[in-house]
């Protein structure tokens, strides 16, 4: 919703009839008392502000003594006349674009409906004595915030609960009714009490599942990252055993094989003999000789193991050496070994990386701190949850037992007792209103202040002491520092604090959808050419149409900034002001 064209007859200083037709940016110049604030307070009265005196509306050079201000907006037009010929009259239409028409009352109640009342001193705001949300009370921008979240039905449900819950007690105060109705309250008291428990428990045990999902994950990561190593050992222990299984292999043949298998000459010579190598005379000594050679050699094998093996070679009836593999397999056995030798080395160099990198050791450790505090705060919030538990049953037994109280005495005399009942519902109406109140604020206010942030993030780029504005659950305006404190709006300068302004007021056009415009008398007023340029940029352009009522030296500003506008000059003579569009 955007103002497209305003006219004025006979309105306060202005003579005859005026129109200005707006433009996406609409500058209205004019020296001071010439009629800038006039044009301000004629669309104000047009909308329903009372705050004006009526006795000042007409010009007093007027020809007839009746005066109006047509408003026409993009959707609707509104048109607002006062007229003093005989007795005071005033009428107000509202004329849709498709026709349909609102007359008076009903147009007053469109009007509320479109542009609320508190906005209108936002939209069209004059900047030397304009409101600014920054230095409101806290009662009032409750009630601003509670309508912009539509909270203001649950805000009256609960007022008017309260309010007939008082006349009931008025009525009925006697001493034993005063009796039962503390039990009453008492009992009532528990059942909230109950069910803000009975939520909070809900919210904790979906607490207790994701942490404990979270601790199974950290146990998994710890698992893994032992995994590592232990896989590591496996590989080299299975590494380890082909290679002494090899080994084993060699240690069979290396005593009289290999020289025969490295030695072809040898090997050849060998095969040539037309009969065996040696002959044994004397078995006994031989065999005591040969006892004595293995126990120098410290030989792996056993004595009869090595002398079967000699005997093969040496001592056989057959001229033909009968070897264990050919010397293509014993070279091959070789090379195999040695990258079996190889292999173990590098497994054993990626378990000492893996157990001695610091880094590795400091994972583990953090992540074996935080499953320790996991499992301690799992703990921790495992007795809350069934503690919680224990005052729901406890409190639910006190409630039975009131109730008992009270259902006998309502027994006993059910006409005098009876509105009780009545005052139980309007509590609970009263304490269910307060409920959803806040789950709503809580919803809205995440949404709003998400809108907030984006509409405020460039002006707050260029501040080192200023961090993020924000309005709290208490409904308070809150601007902080760096360091997430409080900041006092008594540290902001004038400029910054109406920049602030009205990028709250954007910020709540935005959420509700509002008119996407705004109209500001003096505009810039006596801030520094640094500052116009960032009230300009960072709030004034934010908005998709803007109007300027200028005095001369804002519009001399206005003129270095790279802008298409369009212009009016009000001019004045003796029978008032004048508007005339500058082309």
């Amino acid at each position: 919703m955007k103002l497209t064209s305003i006219t004025l007859n006979n309105m306060f200083s202005y003579h005859g009839t005026n129109s200005i037709l707006f433009n996406n940016i609409s500058c209205i110049i004019g020296a001071n008392g010439y009629g800038k604030t006039s044009i301000l307070n004629s669309i104000k009265l047009c909308l329903g502000q009372s705050k004006i005196d009526i006795d000042s509306v007409l010009n007093n050079n007027a020809e007839e003594k009746k005066c109006w201000v047509n408003l026409d907006f993009d959707e609707f037009n509104i048109k607002r006349t006062w007229n003093f010929t005989s007795k005071f009259e005033e009428s107000l239409s509202v004329i849709l674009k498709d026709g349909e028409k609102y007359e008076d009352d009903e147009a007053e109640h469109f009007i509320q409906n479109k542009i609320p009342e508190f906005l209108i001193d936002f939209l069209f705001y004059d900047g030397e004595i304009g409101n600014n949300l920054l230095l409101l009370s806290n009662i009032k921008l409750k009630s601003i915030f509670d309508y912009i979240f539509d909270l203001d039905l649950l805000v009256n449900t609960q007022k008017d609960s309260q309010a007939v819950s008082k006349r009931l007690l008025e009525k009925n105060n006697d001493d034993s009714t005063k009796e039962l109705l503390v039990l009453e309250n008492q009992r009532l008291d528990i059942l909230d009490l109950i069910s803000n428990q009975k939520e909070e428990l809900i919210e904790k045990e979906k607490e207790f599942k994701i942490q404990k999902m979270n601790l199974q994950k950290s146990n998994t990561q710890i698992r893994n990252k032992s995994k590592k190593v232990n896989k590591l050992h496996e590989e080299l222990d299975k590494t380890k055993a082909i290679l002494d299984e090899k080994a084993s292999k060699l240690k069979e043949i290396i005593l009289w094989q290999m020289p025969l298998l490295l030695n072809k000459r040898i090997f050849n010579g060998i095969q040539d003999r037309t009969s065996s190598a040696l002959k044994i005379e004397d078995e006994s000594l031989f065999s005591n000789k040969f006892h004595k050679f293995i126990q120098e050699i410290n030989s792996p094998l056993e004595e009869n193991k090595i002398l079967e093996l000699f005997k093969s070679t040496m001592i056989n009836n057959s001229p033909k050496i009968q070897l264990s593999m050919s010397n293509n397999d014993f070279k091959k056995l070789i090379e195999e070994m040695k990258d079996l030798k190889l292999i173990t080395v590098q497994i054993e160099e990626k378990i000492k990386i893996a157990q001695d990198s610091i880094m590795e050791q400091e994972m583990m450790r953090s992540l074996v701190e935080s499953r320790d505090l996991q499992e301690e705060e799992l703990n921790v919030l495992d007795k809350y949850i069934q503690e919680l538990k224990d005052k729901i049953e406890s409190n639910t037994i006190k409630s039975k037992e009131i109730n008992k109280t009270l259902t006998q005495a309502f027994k006993e005399n059910q006409h005098k007792y009876a509105f009780i009942k009545g005052y139980e519902e309007l509590q609970i109406i009263s304490k269910v209103s307060a409920r959803v109140y806040n789950k709503r604020l809580e919803k809205e206010l995440s949404i709003f202040n998400e809108k907030l942030k984006e509409n405020t993030s460039r002006f707050l780029k260029q501040y080192d002491h200023i961090s993020n504005i924000f309005i709290n659950d208490n409904h308070n305006i809150i601007i902080t520092d760096k360091k997430e404190e409080k900041l006092s709006t008594k540290l902001l300068s004038a400029g910054q604090k109406q920049i602030l302004n009205f990028l709250i007021v954007k910020t709540i056009l935005d959420f509700k959808n509002f008119a996407s415009f705004v109209m500001v008398d003096t505009p810039f007023g006596r801030l520094s050419n640094k500052n116009k340029e960032l009230l300009l940029n960072s709030c004034y352009l934010s908005f998709e149409n803007l109007i300027l009522l200028l005095t001369d030296s804002e519009y001399d500003f206005v003129k270095t900034q790279n802008l298409n506008y369009k212009t009016y000059q009000i001019k004045r003579n003796d029978l008032g002001s004048n508007i005339e569009e500058i082309t």
